[in-house]
């Protein structure tokens, strides 16, 4: 049975392409780098948990040797993906602060990545205006986020991030305030010789995430920024929760249930639980590693946010 709002979703052609980019062209993408922020103390993709059995892999064309075939790498961040979902368990990115292009022009045209299935690709369905009751392509790494380097690099990785694989299903009005200030707090909070910053976001997905135009949809995403504190100098690390489910119609005869704010500062070892990955690394540098996993602290903007222990 068909659950939803709003029309079925309609052609989008001038933010939508079909045509995919030649394999080769994907060949210099670096990726995450796991010693960007520090080093000495490199941070690891997450692990996949109990994701392990629904990764999607790169098409064998794309396989480099020695490389993970589950990583699809970017410039400047790497995303991970669940075959059974078709969405990204998070998209990993570094920011380097003292280099970023804020200027750089919108490449604003989603389209599918060429080293992947394209059945777990979905560019379109429940994707739309807002007016009709559709969903955003929500970005996961920031599309300013990985604009830094040279100007042509700077290009290339805005472009990257609309790649449909950095996407998941958000209403409008969820893509605002904390959601898109945090990463510019923590840069203003961060060592000034050391202005790097490690930023993981993902949906949490649910086998009880609500169906809309044939899809289970996330009520909630997540955020964790790694750093080295201005005050501290230690390398550091915050875990960020929001739900969106206030701006999603009830199920029929049916509630939300998603912890009890909006917007929450969570211990990392919480979003570890609930999205199943294996966050071990970044909950063991929280600023809130000793607190239950149950507790949540309600933050009404960036500036609310504990930094340090």
């Amino acid at each position: 049975m068909r659950h939803g709002f709003g029309p079925p979703a309609g052609l989008d052609p001038l933010r939508v392409s079909e045509a995919l980019l030649p394999l080769e062209s994907y060949g210099d993408r670096p990726g995450y780098d796991p010693g960007f922020v520090l080093p000495d103390h490199p941070l690891p993709l997450p692990g996949p948990g109990r994701w392990a059995d629904d990764l999607v892999g790169l098409v064998p064309e794309a396989r480099h040797p020695g490389r993970d075939e589950t990583e699809i790498r970017y410039t400047h961040f790497s995303v991970r993906m669940s075959h059974s979902r078709a969405l990204p368990l998070y998209s990993a990115c570094n920011i380097d602060g003292s280099q970023s292009e804020r200027n750089v022009p919108r490449s604003d045209v989603w389209r599918r990545d060429p080293r992947i299935d394209p059945q777990v690709q979905n560019l379109r369905e429940a994707y739309g205006h807002d007016r009709q009751g559709l969903f955003s392509r929500g970005h996961m790494t920031r599309r300013e986020d990985p604009n830094w380097g040279t100007p042509e690099i700077a290009r290339q990785a805005d472009a990257d991030t609309f790649h449909i694989t950095n996407a998941a299903p958000q209403r409008q009005g969820f893509n605002a305030g904390i959601w898109l200030a945090l990463e510019d707090y923590v840069l203003d909070n961060t060592d000034r010789a050391n202005l790097k910053v490690a930023v993981i976001t993902g949906p949490m997905l649910s086998a009880q995430d609500p169906v809309y135009y044939n899809r289970r949809i996330p009520i909630a995403f997540w955020k964790i920024l790694a750093f080295v504190h201005a005050g501290t100098g230690e390398l550091t690390t915050i875990g960020y929760r929001r739900s969106q489910m206030d701006y999603l119609p009830r199920p029929a005869g049916g509630r939300f249930v998603f912890g009890d704010f909006r917007d929450s500062q969570v211990p990392i070892r919480a979003i570890e639980q609930e999205s199943g990955l294996d966050l071990a690394d970044y909950a063991a540098l929280d600023v809130m590693a000793g607190a239950s996993p149950d507790m949540e602290i309600a933050v009404g903007r960036a500036a609310d946010f504990y930094l340090s222990r």
